[in-house]
């Protein structure tokens, strides 16, 4: 019995690369039959007597054949050392059998949506089903499906007949190409195979975008041999609906924005011009019909708008006509028109013009406001009606009564969105005493910035208040004359700070609700806010965070829907495709999710009212533009020359391996060459002796 300690007698046997050229060892009979045909014979003459012949020894006859054979024997052994030369032969050990362990390799087909394209997929089939024949009975082959995850369907096995059978049950998906996910997948597997060589057949379409060249890609094991096998179609022909920009909202009856939808020629360079057919459909009915022509290679825009939207949620498709692949033809998006978002601004009684007038004219800017805006007084305020409202804005208020600061803290606490600007007219004392626990922060005292000003420098670009910046990097300079010293509280975070290092725009919880707190006024009195370019889209973002809009309009396959919780508290139920109920997850927060796997509408059902959200392709899967085959099988591919780590584990080497390390073919070659001088000149001397003699 043999333990990890003990060492393995090794002994080491010459194998060969190529012995079919082992034949060519008969060459080495060729010089023989030569000297016996053409052996020499002395002529015969008739003497009367022998008297006048000269006498020769035995001895000299036998040195000149002794001579000869030297000859003889230098051809056969060039010609031998020759036959062995082309036959690469090398030195292995003795118990690594590579002819008796068969190969392992792995099967890696691409089950992409692109390889709908017609025939793409069946050629795939039958390249996988062609490994599998003519694999050895000891080979052992296993299978993997991939597109942007990696699925194992077979274990390395010598079982053929039901690898067959599951390569005839493959079908594209809806995923796209992820060729390194694959690739490790199958490098892992074969990190577990034994002896034997170790491949990698990678059936697939090779688009460009299967391949991030940003990312830095694994490399196969320097003992995997990659085999690239492409059934792509030549000549593919192909025009996508790559994305469609719409609002996810209106609140009238006439769309009057635009609806603009992006088309590409997408079947790769040699694809000819395409004349298209654009449909916008709205709930299963064609709006507008348009005609647009693609290049190959180049993208193109067409609008749509001035159509009417039914009242609720509306589900929308851009449709193009004209190519030979369909899949991607649809783009799946959603329009709700819901009435405008109530809010009310709550400001203190003032002579002249209301505190509130740029809040009012930045919620009025549009023809068709996503906001109907209330400015009352503290004092013209029901508390009881505070529920009719999405979001309540605290404009710099003094004097608010205890029920007003109770029927606030129960609209937070009910999932209300609150703003709250502490300016001139709040007191820090009676500001904490009344809305200190639902407030972000504590109020301080008024602070004159030194220098005349201070400047917002440090803003949360990622937050979804300023996410309307982060495309420029930053936000205008704003100038801050005076504002309130805010101290944050441990669950608060600090939005907008001052360069001072005094937060001005701070985020926090209360209940259910959000809550934003501003340390300075909404109007011009003690900033130059409300006067720049950055108000109307901050002002307009502030809103929809609270609210809990900037939901997406259509999801890609993959990612999770989410359902909000109904209004009376119900679990909704979420339908696939089909209007069937689908298998549901809970979030942390015990809201039901699904995860996107079927293009078109999912529905999500509430107690008062239906919703619909949209699924698309990732459309970057649409460009089937070839990839350099030979670029990428070289750049995820390890050199298996000069690498000193192999030296350490030859157990793991290829007989190619060992063979291209020993490289005996070199000195049997040169010797042979070596013998080929030498018998030249050594013929030629025979050849001048037999001469002169």
């Amino acid at each position: 019995m043999v333990t990890g300690k003990e060492r393995v007698p090794v002994t080491t046997v010459m194998a060969f690369i190529n012995p079919i050229f082992l034949f060519g060892l008969l060459a080495a009979t060729i010089p023989i039959v030569i000297h016996l045909v053409r052996r020499t014979r002395a002529p015969r003459f008739e003497f009367p007597s022998l008297m006048f012949i000269r006498q020769i020894e035995q001895k000299t006859i036998r040195r000149r054949k002794l001579r000869n054979l030297w000859l003889l024997a230098l051809r056969c052994l060039a010609l031998l050392l020759l036959a062995l030369a082309f036959s690469r032969p090398y030195f292995a050990s003795s118990n690594r059998d590579f002819t008796s362990a068969g190969d392992t390799s792995v099967i890696l087909l691409d089950v992409s949506y692109s390889m709908a394209y017609p025939g793409v997929f069946e050629r795939a089939r039958q390249a996988a089903r062609d490994i599998t024949t003519s694999a050895t009975p000891r080979d052992r082959l296993a299978l993997a499906l991939f597109s942007s995850n990696c699925e194992v369907l077979r274990q390395p096995s010598e079982d053929k007949a039901e690898l067959r059978a599951l390569i005839d049950q493959a079908v594209p998906g809806l995923g796209s190409t992820d060729y390194i996910q694959a690739l490790e997948a199958a490098n892992s597997l074969l990190d577990e195979a034994g002896r034997g060589g170790r491949k990698v057949y990678l059936i697939s379409d090779f688009h460009q975008p299967g391949w991030d060249r940003a990312s830095h890609p694994p490399k196969l094991s320097r003992t995997v041999e990659l085999i690239p096998v492409d059934v792509s179609d030549p000549q593919p022909r192909n025009v996508a609906v790559l994305d469609v920009r719409a609002a996810p909202e209106v609140y009238a009856q006439k769309y009057t924005g635009k609806v603009v939808a992006t088309l590409a020629g997408n079947g790769g360079q040699s694809q000819p011009a395409v004349d298209a057919t654009v449909e916008l459909k709205l709930n299963d009915l064609t709006v507008e019909r348009r005609q647009v022509r693609l290049e190959a290679g180049s993208a193109t825009t067409t609008e749509f708008t001035g159509f009417n939207v039914p009242e609720g949620s509306n589900r929308a498709t851009v449709e193009a006509f004209g190519d030979d692949f369909p899949v991607d033809n649809k783009y799946y998006f959603t329009i709700n028109r819901i009435p405008p978002a109530r809010v009310l601004a709550i400001e203190t009684a003032s002579r002249g013009r209301s505190e509130s007038f740029f809040l009012q004219q930045s919620l009025l800017a549009t023809d068709a406001s996503p906001y109907e805006l209330a400015v009352k007084t503290e004092g013209s305020v029901n508390p009881a009606d505070l529920d009719q409202y999405r979001v309540i804005i605290i404009n710099d208020v003094s004097g608010i009564s205890q029920e007003m600061a109770a029927a606030l803290k129960g609209f937070t606490g009910r999932g209300g969105g609150l703003i709250i600007a502490a300016a001139k007219h709040t007191d820090p004392a009676a500001f904490s005493k009344l809305l200190g626990n639902i407030s972000p922060a504590r109020v301080g005292d008024v602070a004159q910035a030194q220098g005349g000003y201070s400047l917002i420098s440090d803003v949360s670009l990622d937050h979804p208040v300023f996410s309307a910046f982060k495309k420029g990097g930053h936000v205008a300079p704003i100038r801050v004359y005076a504002y309130h010293r805010l101290d944050l509280d441990e669950r608060a975070t600090a939005l907008a700070t001052l360069d001072n290092g005094n937060p001005l725009i701070v985020e926090g919880l209360a209940g259910s609700g959000k809550v934003l707190l501003i340390g300075t006024t909404l109007d011009n009195a003690w900033t130059d806010l409300p006067i720049t370019p950055v108000f109307l889209p901050l002002v307009h973002q502030m809103l929809d965070y609270l609210m809990g809009r900037g939901v997406a309009s259509s999801y890609k396959i993959g990612q999770a829907i989410v359902a909000t919780q109904s209004s009376d508290g119900s679990a909704p139920q979420i339908l696939d495709t089909r209007g069937e109920p689908a298998q549901a997850n809970s979030t942390k927060e015990g809201a039901p999710a699904v995860t996107a796997n079927e293009t078109g509408f999912y529905r999500i059902r509430y107690h008062d009212r239906t919703d619909y959200v949209a699924v698309n392709l990732d459309t970057r899967e649409s460009d089937l533009s070839k990839l350099d085959i030979v670029e990428f099988s070289t750049a995820v591919t390890a050199d298996r020359k000069n690498d000193a780590s192999l030296a350490e584990d030859t157990s793991l080497l290829t007989p190619a391996d060992i063979e291209s390390r020993q490289r005996l073919w070199i000195p049997l070659l040169l010797i042979s060459l070596a013998l080929f001088v030498a018998e030249a000149i050594l013929a030629r001397r025979i050849r001048i002796a037999k001469l002169i003699g």
